[in-house]
């Protein structure tokens, strides 16, 4: 089969993605003559970097803007402001061609392996399509390739799963199948949004091994989304934590779990279920409900429940991220002076 080749414009960095400012928001409302009023700040001022071969964790509450940061990384969604640099190219300069390179070298994995399969579609027809739309291989490469995926993926023999359909699956196979779809293309960076929060339980441990493996053999990045710190702490080097449309916290994975600094993080900890009926957890030190994201106040956003606020934290913007430790970032007055 004809492999897709890079072309000219391709610059290795160090970063093999760059978030730099990135915005997203959406209108929550119109008025007269269809004039916005007011936006939904889904993701306001996000900075990251993600180094070749690493997975970092963007976790947080539902809500937060997790899943929109991935879709605006995957160019599904257009963001409102802000940079994104895949190995040294800016986005935009990958919209000359309909954003079909780029696709080349992006894939997102879905949360719902429920929705995200075509039901009308075969399992051969539901991998091999993005092979379909960017012309590569012909009718029997294309069966060579996904033979090859399903094989990878667990999915044995290929033969008996590659003319079903997805209501013929069960749900860890059908994540298999979008994981699957998502690597035919070999891409370098793989935004995974909560692949196994809709698996049983018997069956996450099992698509979490082979996205680890995977990782390896194809030489992937992947940003990892999910709530779930167990997760993370499996899948990830680094983990970010996001609150209503800011990271507030970002470090190595093991350094975050063992010394969180921001309140929200500490808060996200003790909230983390323990295995053990006789252990008698508190309550986690924070206050109130999530925020309501449309304009919000210049101010902290984890101001209305944070145990430490102050009169400054409500005068000033939103803190920046501060280096507190080496590689320890935090976004917070009280904690990072």
């Amino acid at each position: 089969m004809s492999e897709y080749v890079p072309d000219e414009r391709t610059v290795k960095s160090e970063y093999i993605l760059e978030v730099k400012n990135l915005k997203k928001y959406f209108p929550a409302d119109r008025g007269l003559f269809g004039r916005v009023k007011h936006f939904v700040h889904a993701v306001d001022d996000v900075t990251f970097e993600i180094k070749h071969g690493e997975s970092l964790g963007l976790v947080g509450e539902s809500g937060c803007g997790k899943t929109t940061t991935g879709k605006v990384i995957v160019a599904l969604e257009v963001p409102t402001d802000g940079e994104i640099i895949l190995d040294g190219i800016g986005i935009e300069e990958y919209a000359v061609d309909g954003f079909k390179e780029y696709h080349r070298k992006v894939q997102m994995i879905f949360q719902d392996p429920y929705e995200s399969l075509n039901p009308r579609m075969t399992v051969f027809d539901i991998i091999a399509e993005p092979l379909n739309i960017h012309g590569i291989g012909n009718l029997k490469e294309r069966e060579e390739k996904v033979a090859e995926l399903l094989q990878e993926v667990g999915l044995t023999p290929p033969s008996s799963f590659m003319w079903r359909y997805p209501h013929e699956l069960s749900g860890g196979q059908r994540q298999r199948v979008a994981i699957a779809r998502a690597l035919v293309l070999n891409p370098t960076f793989v935004v995974a949004d909560e692949p196994t929060s809709m698996l049983d339980v018997s069956v996450r441990t099992g698509v979490m091994e082979l996205m680890m493996k995977l990782r390896e053999i194809h030489n992937m990045s992947y940003l990892y989304i999910t709530h779930d710190l167990a997760v993370a702490r499996y899948m990830c080097e680094r983990i970010a934590v996001m609150y209503l449309g800011k990271i507030v916290e970002l470090a190595e994975t093991e350094e975050l779990l063992k010394n969180p600094i921001h309140p929200y993080t500490k808060a996200l900890l003790t909230a983390v279920p323990v295995p053990d009926p006789e252990y008698k957890k508190g309550e986690p030190d924070i206050m109130g409900s999530v925020s309501k994201p449309v304009d919000p106040p210049p101010r902290c956003r984890f101001y209305d429940r944070c145990p430490i606020r102050t009169e400054r934290c409500a005068k000033e913007d939103h803190p920046p991220l501060k280096e507190v430790a080496p590689d320890h970032f935090v976004s917070c007055y009280e904690v990072s002076e």
